[in-house]
Formats: structure tokens, sequence, C-alpha cells
């Protein structure tokens, strides 16, 4: 992370005022789904997970987006905001959040077309019968009845969020809400009142504004989530329509700041991107609606970085900034910007995993990086105190797994050292960055080595441990996190030597000098292959990346990566084969058939083959020092190899445990 003079960051801690009301600094920590809700309230996982956010320096705080109508259910866990018991789960994250200072609305939201019939079973409804472009579900065309309910709806939960003492409310018209619908000539064909010229299709909107403005008074404050791109030029909102919309809006009077925000329902992927987005990459859109109104306008679009953000302030291109995925991953951002510590901020490393929550496994919300994050009011994450007994501790292998044991033991007290058989810290991550676009990663990493330096745990690199060396060291504890080895290519016969590597191999410094044509077998369907393919191609390389499943990259949707990923394969030429049964590699041939018609398929002319598979616990050394009688834990890839944010909980969980 970019390192600032403290007295460059003022300006993010300048209070803004928001109608009647004042939050302490520019930090806008904003609504995101956590699937923490029981029985569709806030509850006391909510409250610790908002309240470390205030405590941590936050200025300002908008609740997971609570529905306003029982038309919408748009996930499992849902709140509803419509049900009058959602009125003390409010009490219970104002108290959470006021006793730090900050401010706290709820997002009052009705997610329309872009919601689901699962959980209702009951239609869709929607400005007009457009089909949903991922579900493909038909909706109902709302008559003039259902849009009086819904605007009565945004009136009733404002009414519960005022009684609940929060400080306001936010108004979704934002991504994936009806009322970016309405706005939208993408969603909304009606040739009623409610359509045709921007004046139509904003009538709903200011319709709502008006209801629940003269519902919570002037006392409180109202803000508006606005759409300002949907990224489809060809008919949606671009950026001149917003503007014209804010102007219609401020003029009326009833707002008390716009939330900036971009995509839809053909962007999806751009709501919230990962790596492959340039950090702030939608933040120049707040300043086209900051030059349009007179309310203050917040900034949002993978703000992770504080010298951005104040940058943006700054330059009076926004008067707020909303760090959201920055704030999952360190709460307590503001506070270490305040106080000139920005080198201590854990950094947001924009990978959308454990973050996007969205999912039919219903997974709660979390952090890749800081694995506290979601679980703050638990025993397991409260504050770590000083060891009743300090040991010796040798941790073994410096990959995210064996730098957080390591920290985290330092900071109870006990010595550490780390072992580490090559030169650098950081194992598996290191590699992982090496990949076009996923440079970030190697910001996870060096925050954790700086922390290990900063602690003074002593560090040996170039060491194979071995049992004779821990039976020489004589720890009282020894972590191993020394990963993972190659897996094997199930069901594939490897004939007469065509070059076979691994994917680390192809991430370091083993490819050979001069390119030609490489395979990928993808056996996963993760990032690992993704990345393999790319870094070949960069590397000159004809790529074709073969897989049994029904399309390449079917694991990247959990991380909204699969659409930029076809997009960046198909630019650099990238070939896909999808639902191939690889049966043999010979000579310089990748021979299989088809898995549906088995129709054979052969690929010529191959130099260069790439298994992307499951590797295995490298777990030897663990066994044989737990058989030996020492006090031996594992983290990490050494014990089942899975990604980032399990080697570092366990890690988490090894050194507070040793």
């Amino acid at each position: 992370m970019t390192t600032q003079r403290q007295n460059d960051f003022g300006c993010l801690f300048a209070p803004l005022s928001l109608g009647d009301r004042s939050a302490a600094n520019r930090f806008v920590f904003a609504a995101h789904q956590t699937n923490f809700a029981t029985h569709h309230v806030f509850e006391k996982r909510h409250a610790a997970y908002y309240g470390a956010r205030a405590a941590g320096g936050a200025g300002t705080i908008v609740l997971e987006g609570s529905v306003v109508h029982p038309s919408d259910w748009p996930y499992e866990y849902s709140v509803f905001g419509y049900d009058p018991k959602v009125t003390e789960g409010y009490r219970l994250m104002a108290d959470a959040v006021h006793r730090h200072g900050a401010l706290v609305l709820a997002h009052l939201t009705h997610s329309g077309m872009q919601g689901s019939s699962h959980y209702s079973q009951a239609p869709l409804w929607a400005p007009s019968p457009v089909p949903e472009v991922n579900s493909r579900e038909m909706p109902k065309e709302m008559e003039p009845e259902d849009i009086a309910a819904v605007t009565e709806g945004f009136v009733a939960a404002a009414r519960y969020a005022v009684a609940g003492e929060l400080d306001g409310v936010e108004i979704n018209a934002g991504q994936d809400s009806l009322i970016r619908q309405f706005l939208s000539p993408l969603t909304n064909q009606r040739t009623d009142d409610y359509g045709g010229e921007l004046a139509g299709r904003l009538r709903f909107l200011r319709e709502v504004l008006q209801a629940v403005r003269d519902e919570v008074g002037r006392e409180r404050i109202v803000g508006l989530r606005l759409c300002t791109d949907e990224y489809a030029p060809w008919a949606g909102i671009k950026p001149e329509d917003a503007a014209a919309i804010a102007r219609t809006i401020a003029v009326d009077g009833l707002v008390d700041f716009i939330s900036v925000t971009s995509g839809s329902i053909y962007s999806g992927h751009l709501t919230r991107p990962g790596l492959y987005a340039s950090p702030g990459f939608a933040a120049h859109l707040a300043g086209v609606i900051k030059s349009a109104v007179s309310v203050p306008a917040f900034a949002q679009g993978s703000i992770v970085d504080p010298v951005m953000a104040a940058g943006l302030v700054a330059g009076g291109q926004a008067d707020a900034v909303e760090m959201t995925r920055a704030l999952i991953a360190d709460p307590d951002l503001p506070a270490k910007v305040r106080d000139g510590n920005v080198a201590e901020i854990r950094p947001c490393i924009l990978s959308n995993q454990d973050n996007v929550v969205g999912l039919v496994q219903n997974p709660r919300l979390s952090c890749v990086n800081n694995p506290a994050a979601g679980y703050e009011g638990t025993a397991e994450f409260a504050p770590l105190t000083r060891a009743p007994v300090h040991y010796r501790v040798m941790v073994v292998g410096a990959g995210p797994a064996g730098l957080e044991a390591a920290r985290v033991a330092a900071l109870r007290g006990h010595e550490v050292t780390i072992w580490e058989q090559g030169e650098q810290l950081g194992g598996a991550l290191r590699l992982a960055a090496r990949a076009p676009g996923r440079e970030r990663l190697a910001l996870a990493a060096d925050w954790l080595e700086a922390q290990v330096r900063k602690l003074n745990v002593a560090i040996r690199t170039g060491v194979r441990v071995t049992p004779e060396l821990v039976h020489e060291e004589q720890p009282d504890a020894v972590i191993v996190t020394v990963g993972a080895k190659p897996g094997t290519v199930p069901a594939v016969a490897f004939e007469n030597g065509l070059p076979a590597l691994t994917p680390r191999q192809v991430m370091g410094d083993g490819l050979p000098p001069d390119p030609g044509h490489a395979v990928v077998l993808d056996v996963i369907g993760d990032q690992i292959g993704m990345s393999v393919a790319e870094r070949l191609a960069e590397q000159g390389w004809r790529v074709e990346v073969v897989t049994r499943d029904m399309f390449v990259g079917q694991r990247l949707t959990a991380s909204l990566e699969l659409t930029p990923w076809n997009q960046r394969a198909a630019g650099k030429g990238i070939v896909f084969r999808p639902q191939v049964a690889v049966q043999t590699v010979a000579g310089h041939r990748v021979e299989g058939i088809d898995v549906f018609d088995h129709q054979p398929i052969r690929i010529e002319d191959v130099d260069l083959v790439v298994p992307v598979v499951h590797e295995l616990p490298d777990e030897d050394l663990y066994f044989e020092l737990k058989q030996a009688g020492v006090r031996v834990f594992r983290a990490g890839d050494c014990v089942a190899p899975r990604y980032m944010s399990q080697a570092i909980l366990e890690g988490y969980r090894a050194g507070r445990e040793v």
C-alpha cells in the first residue's frame, strides 16, 4: 500500500453535513449482503460486525439492504424491512454504531426483476415484461396498484428505521434495484405515466422519495444510491442521463446525499469487480454527479487505498468515499490513517473470495485476508492476549499459513522462528501474483512479512527442515505449513515424453525459452487454470484450454470473474475446448473424446502440456514429528490444498493455540 504523510489525509477527517446531521469523517461503509440475518431481522452478529467498523473509525455505516415489500425476497437471509419486527434489530444496530460516534442508515430496497422467486413462490415484479438476463425469468409487469403498494412499503420501512433510532435511510436506485429498472430504458418499456421519456421513468423514484421524506421529516437523513452508468450505451443509463436524474432529484430537495454506483443486469461483473478492474475504476462517476448537484456525492468502485480516497476528496471529485471491501479487510483502517499508521493497514486484495455470498451454498460473509471478518462476536476472534507460558515455536514454511501463524504466536509472546526452504517469504501467493492482473495478491504476503519482521520473528531461509533438524533445535512446539505437492492427472496416459509442466513451474521460471503450442488440461476450473493460460499467452504461447466441464472456468462464477475471464481470453487468442475427456498425451498430440457423443478429438502439434489438477498435501514432516512425540500443529495446504482464506484462517488458529 502506498505510504503518505499523515497531513495529506486531513480532508478525509473533515466532518460532513448530511441534512441536519453530521458524519465525523468521509469514510463510508456501504450496504452489502452478509447472510447474517436470522428470522429476517438484524441480530447480534450484525451488531458485532458493524460495531467493529464504527469502532475503527468509519463515519457513516449503511446497513445491509432491507426489502420493503413482500413481493421481494431476493435471497434466503434477506432482512424484511416491511415487517415491524425489524425495529428491534435496528435498535441493536443503532446502539452498536452510535456508541462509537458514527451515523447509521437503513438501506431500503426492492430487487424487482433481479430478485428471486424461489423463496416467495410468487412472480417477480418489474416495470415491464423483460426477462432477467441471468435467471432468464420473465417478471410480471407491475400494475398501478402494485406501484402504489411498493411506494407505501418504502414509507413503512422508513418509519420502522426511525422507530429503530437510526439516523435515516438510503433509497436504493443502484445496480440491483426496482427503482433503477424504472429509470432505465433497458428495462422500462412502459407507455403509461411511469414510462416513456425521462420524466415518466423518474416518476416512481420521485414519488418514493417524496413519500419517504414526508414520513421521516427533515431531522432524518434521506440518501439515494444511484446507478450512474449501466455500461450498456445502446439503451441503458449513461453518465449524462444520471446527471439529469440527479439534477431533477436535487431540485426537489428530497435527498441529503447521492451514493454514486454503476452496473446493472448486463454488467453484473462490474458491480463489484475483482482483481482485473483497476482500483477506483468507477470513481470518476462521482465527479459527474458532484458537478450536477450541490448535495454530497459518495464515490465507489474498488476504492481500497486511503491515498486514492484522499485524492478524490481533496480534488473535489467526491465528498465522501465508500471503502467497503477495504473496511471488511481491516475495520480499523480509518483509525490507522488518522494515527499515521498507513503501513499497518491489512490490505484488501480485491479477490472477491469470501465476500461474495450470493451463492447457492448461502455462505456467511468473511474476508480472504482477514478471517475475523464476520466473526467479530466469537470467542475465537476475541482480542489476542499474552500466553501464560512462552514457548520456543518453530514455524516450518513461510506461505500465508506460516506467516499468519508466526504473527499470531509472536503477538502472544512466544519466541518464534520461521524456517523456509526457498529464499523468499510468501509461498504460493508470490507465484499466484505473477499471473497477469493478479499482482495485488502479493500485497497480502507483503503485509504478513512486514508484520512478522516488525515482531522480531527470526527468519531462516534456504533451509529444508527435517526431523533431525527439529531434534537439534529442540523447540517447544512446531507448526508445519509446508504446503502441497503435485497431484496426478486422473485417467490420462502420458507417453513418448511430451514436455509437461506443473502450474507452479509455469508461474515460476520453468517455461522453455521458445514459445510454441501449449495445452492446459484443466481439471479444477478455477483461477489456477485461468492464470496459467494467461501467463502462457503473455509469454507468446499459442494456448488451448481443455476441460471435461460444460464450459471453461466453471468455478469462476463464485468470484464474479467468469465474464472478464472470457473477455480477456478472447483478446489474447486463448482457445477453449470444453466437454473433452482427455485420454492420452503422446508425441506432440493430445487425444480424447467428446464427453457426450464420444467422438474422437485430437489436438496436433503440441509443444507443451500443463495439467492443472488438485495438489496433494505435503504431510510427511508433520506425521514424522507427530509419531516422534513432538508437539506439532499443521495449517494450510499441508492439511488439504485449498485457498488462501483457509490457509490464513488455519495459520491464525495454530498461532493462537500453540
